[in-house]
């Protein structure tokens, strides 16, 4: 029998029953340390007192935002600019008379060569020859250019055989296209391209006066519609403002082998051009001119009649694949050519970058005073280039491909040296 106790502390003072007391059980429990995250959350009155860490970097971000202005403004201004405010269609007065030797290098390019010989034939000059070489065509390139001979005295077929002793390339075809060259100066083009104009020969040779040995001309890519047309429209004219501009500020680094000219002397002077880069598979045009181009014997020549439009790329694979091509000789360029074209891309990306974290971390006066310039200040002047060599509608696009190729070069870079393209084309 459970003994019942009667006692006042059995009772409340109202007469209600208290509860038993238990003791509460005692565990072996290792001691428990307080992380910051296990801390009592303050209420947000007393936190957004607290600085984050956006805030403590918002004065190195703005350092950063103004360093990138100004290199941003040295390149607008102390280049693009030159190109920016020229004439769209007086850049040079057309030189007719200085006879001039034309180099093509085809291989499986029989289509091609019927269309654009006869646009050669027909070009406003007095004295000039087509140099055309087969380069070991598996179609029948050479026979077109055997039947095409009788109608057009100007053309001088060259052909290369296969021969295990010698290792093939274009710059195997353009050493001999321009051996065998009667005249002291070429123009170089492929037979994928057209010139947009009869002028196109005598506005390229203008640029030989004054002892000019390098003429650097520019070769936009022709309208087909469609976003890969469309970003390889972007990007050929993006770099053609900058080669263009930096040659006209006297910092020539590159050229294109669709719209180039220069004197055999030259070319010979390197040992057949390809002195410092015989074994890389590119180079044959921008590494030629990055090593002899220099502001005293080069000059660019932006006339709309002087340009030569190519045959757009039919796919966005394919169309990568060349761009990886092309980054495979861009660090073979001069090391200051390399700090300016990477200062340049780099510069853009911390613009964008530190604008952006300003805005959210609520700085926003100095957000709009960097879009303002952007877009009040540099965009017109890229847009003025842009425009200079046809972009055209183009422009409306200038902002998000720019933000696609920050991301885009970088990645196609960067891929290239992790697994090297082994394709010429």
């Amino acid at each position: 029998m459970v003994p019942v106790r009667t006692g006042r502390s059995a009772f409340l003072p109202t007469g209600r029953a208290k509860a038993p007391f238990h003791a509460p059980a005692v565990h072996n429990c290792p001691a428990r340390t307080l992380s910051p995250g296990s801390l009592p959350v303050a209420s947000p009155r007393y936190r957004s007192l607290r600085p984050s860490v956006l805030s403590t970097l918002v004065p190195y971000i703005l350092w950063a935002l103004i360093a990138a202005l100004i290199v941003l403004a040295l390149y607008h201004f102390g280049a693009f600019i030159r190109l920016a405010l020229k004439g769209l269609r007086t850049d040079v007065e057309p030189d007719r008379s200085l006879p001039v030797s034309i180099i093509v290098c085809a291989r499986d390019e029989s289509v091609s060569l019927q269309q654009l010989i006869p646009l050669l034939m027909d070009q406003d000059h007095k004295e000039f020859e087509v140099v055309v070489v087969n380069d070991r065509s598996n179609d029948d390139t050479w026979e077109i250019l055997q039947w095409m001979k009788p109608n057009f005295p100007r053309l001088n077929p060259v052909n290369i055989q296969a021969d295990a002793k010698f290792s093939y390339g274009k710059k195997l075809a353009l050493g001999v296209g321009i051996r065998s060259a009667k005249h002291p100066h070429v123009l170089l083009t492929d037979a994928d391209c057209m010139p947009v104009s009869r002028d196109w020969v005598s506005t390229m040779s203008a640029g030989f006066r004054n002892g000019k040995q390098l003429v650097i001309g520019f070769s936009p890519y022709e309208k087909t519609g469609g976003l890969t047309n469309l970003v390889e429209r972007f990007d050929g004219i993006s770099k053609g403002v900058q080669y263009l501009s930096f040659a006209r500020a006297g910092f020539p680094y590159m050229g294109t082998g669709r719209n180039l000219g220069y004197t055999k002397d030259t070319f010979l002077a390197v040992q057949g051009g390809t002195r410092s880069h015989t074994a890389l598979m590119s180079g044959d045009d921008d590494l030629f001119v990055n090593e002899v181009a220099r502001a005293r014997n080069t000059v660019a020549v932006s006339d709309g009649r002087s340009f030569m439009t190519t045959r757009g790329t039919p796919d966005m694979i394919t169309w990568l694949r060349r761009k990886r091509r092309h980054y495979t000789t861009a660090r073979h360029y001069r090391f200051i050519h390399q700090v300016l074209l990477t200062l340049l891309p780099m510069a853009r990306a911390v613009m964008w970058a530190a604008t952006v974290l300003l805005l959210v971390a609520g700085q926003w006066p100095w957000a709009v005073a960097a879009l303002a310039i952007e877009l009040c200040a540099f965009l017109p002047v890229r847009v003025g280039a842009m425009r200079r060599l046809g972009a055209g509608r183009i422009v409306w696009f200038t902002i998000p491909l720019e933000w696609l190729f920050l991301i885009l070069e970088p990645a196609l870079y960067f891929s290239t040296i992790l697994i090297p393209p082994r394709r010429w084309k």
